[in-house]
Order: C-alpha cells, then structure tokens, then sequence
C-alpha cells in the first residue's frame, strides 16, 4: 500500500511552501483564489484529505467541539423522550454557534479512559454522581465544565430544577383532592457509592423527585405510600411495575399514581387499561418532564412541566461562555405542575 499524502507532499508537487497549503485549509483568506484552487487540486489528485483534525485542535488549542458526559448507555439517549429533547437544545444551541457535540456514555468508561481521550473544547455533565470515574476523569482535564441536575460541583455552573420541589407540589395537588392511597413508580437507579453495579445509572435527580414526594405525603395522617421501583426505564417496564402496583384487591389499590417519569406515567395508562380501570375515576395519575406525548394522551395527563430543549440551550450557552471566556450567567429554570384530566377526586366507592 502506498504512503499517505502529506502536506509536504501536496507543496512539493504543488511547488508552493509547506505554509501555502497549510493556508489553503485553514485560513484561506490568506492565498488568492487561483492559487488556493491550484493548491487543492493537486491535493485532491494525490488523494490528500487536509491537515489531521487532531493535529490542529493541538495547535489551534481548540478542537470546536463539546463534549456531553451521559449517566446512560448511548443507545438510551435517542429513545428517551426527555433526554432527546435535552439533546435537542444543546445540539441546536451548539449548532448555531459553529459548534459540534460529542456524546460521551459513562457506563463505557469506568476508568475514565473515553473522557481523558476526547478531544473536546468543554464537557457538560447530565445528572452524574460527583465519585463516578468518568466525573473524575473530566475534573482531571481541567477545561470548562457545565453540569445538568447533578452533580454540585464548587465553582461549576448546575442548570436544573428543583426536583424536590416540584414533586412536593404534585403531592399537595393529590393530597388537595382527597387521595390518601399512593402510588410510586420510581427509577431509583444504583446508590453513588456502588462500585459493583456499574451498568445501572445513578439517577440523583429521580431520588430527588420520590423523595420530595413522600416526604410531603408522609404528614399527612393516615396516608400510605408503595413505592414499586425499576433500573429499566421503557414503557413495557412501566407496565410491568404499574401492573405490580395496582393489580391487587380494590381495598389496598392506590387511588393516585405519581410516576417519576412521563414514560412511566403513559405506561400506567396501560396497566390500567389492561385491569379495567378508568382514569381518573378509578386512578388519577401523575408524571413528571411534560414531553410532547403527556398532552395528546386520552386523558390528558397531568404532569410537572419542564422546558426540557431549553434546560439543553441553557448548558450549551453556559458552555460556549466559559470556553469564550465570557461571564456564566445561570438562568433560572422553573418546573411547574400542569394540571390536565388525569387527576380528579378518588371515586366514592374507594
């Protein structure tokens, strides 16, 4: 197999200097046109791509690319309805400013070898325990860090909700109404300190989200709580631990669900269907992120809204701030029960 064309083979056969085509891929103001259209021809005759990317993100100290640190395994982030509209606005927000993204999975990179060999100008953390490898590893580098959910991090910009708050205001919403028998479908995901079970995600925001629930829940007299949890976040899971949940004898049956997903409250939909149950005059349900299908459901399901694009937007700025060298300003996001038909008062007969 022949050698590989250089760059000093294109100015040889080219007879300009090594600088001169150099200029002609990366600043090409600098040539006039006929001979920038010389010198890239002769390139493409010898089948020359450019100058290395790696090479010059080296040189230029800039690789043009952000790197997005995931809890989950990659597959995962175009499946998930509130991760792809995450995705979405750091991808837009990124584009628009003549950046790309790179998605870095951490449950591939248990040492942290995948982020010490990106080659990226910024990570931004979704939703990470701060004693994960890979969050070490990205500390360790040393560039610009942004950090979505978790972790808390000094001198690190956190865009996020507050997951505590929004679900206590769902339990006051079912407690306002009379329930007293609820529900949880939970995605607890492994324990931060869990070093065995690295395959499972660590999901500090969910635990956040249960937790401001039962907390408000458990204050009031003579409720009770069961929490029915899954690592698997997909509807068909959902409607296996829904179906666990609610196919029991009527007198012990919640009579108001909170899913700590939108996914996982559409797949309670489901279980219930399948035991004859209608919503909400046999349950009232309740999810969690408002994505697009929460609305067109039947009923339309009641559910914390979050501007899931705009939480991505907000990274990327944050981001391509501190890459700049510009002031971080982090925005204020709100979360804020939007109450649609899945939720009334429990039926007389509960």
């Amino acid at each position: 197999m022949a050698d590989r064309p250089t760059l000093d083979t294109v100015a040889k056969a080219a007879g300009v200097s090594r600088m001169t085509v150099s200029n002609a891929y990366n600043r090409p103001d600098q040539l006039s046109a006929a001979t920038r259209e010389r010198v890239l021809a002769v390139a493409a005759e010898l089948g020359y791509g450019g100058p290395d990317p790696a090479g010059r993100s080296l040189r230029r100290r800039s690789s043009g690319t952000i790197g997005v640190l995931l809890t989950e395994r990659l597959p995962y982030a175009f499946t998930d309805p509130g991760m792809v509209g995450m995705l979405r606005g750091i991808a837009a927000e990124l584009g628009a400013a003549g950046r790309s993204m790179l998605l870095v999975p951490s449950e591939a990179d248990d040492v942290g070898e995948v982020v010490r060999g990106s080659l990226v100008d910024a990570f931004i953390v979704c939703s990470m325990a701060e004693t994960d490898e890979a969050v070490q590893a990205v500390l360790q580098r040393r560039l610009p860090i942004v950090t979505v959910g978790h972790p808390r991090l000094p001198d690190v910009p956190l865009v996020g909700v507050d997951n505590v708050r929004a679900s206590a205001r769902v339990a006051e919403h079912l407690l306002g109404l009379g329930h007293r028998r609820f529900g949880v479908l939970d995605l607890p995901g492994r324990d931060p300190g869990d070093t065995v079970h690295v395959d499972i995600p660590v999901r500090l925001g969910i635990r956040e989200r249960t937790a401001g629930f039962r907390r408000t829940v458990e204050k009031v007299p003579r409720t009770s709580v069961t929490v029915i949890s899954t690592d698997v976040h997909t509807h068909e899971e959902g409607v296996r631990i829904a179906l666990e949940l609610l196919d029991v004898p009527a007198s012990r049956r919640p009579t108001a669900v909170f899913a700590v997903t939108d996914v996982m409250a559409l797949a309670t939909y489901e279980a219930a269907r399948r035991l004859g149950l209608a919503i909400p005059d046999d349950l009232s349900v309740v999810g969690f992120d408002d994505i697009e299908a929460a609305g067109y459901a039947n009923p339309p399901l009641t559910t914390v809204s979050q501007d899931l694009e705009g939480k991505g937007r907000a990274a990327a700025r944050l981001a391509l701030d501190l890459v700049e060298g510009r002031p971080a300003k982090v925005p204020r996001l709100s979360a804020e029960l939007e109450v649609r038909s899945s939720t009334a008062p429990p039926h007389r007969r509960h």
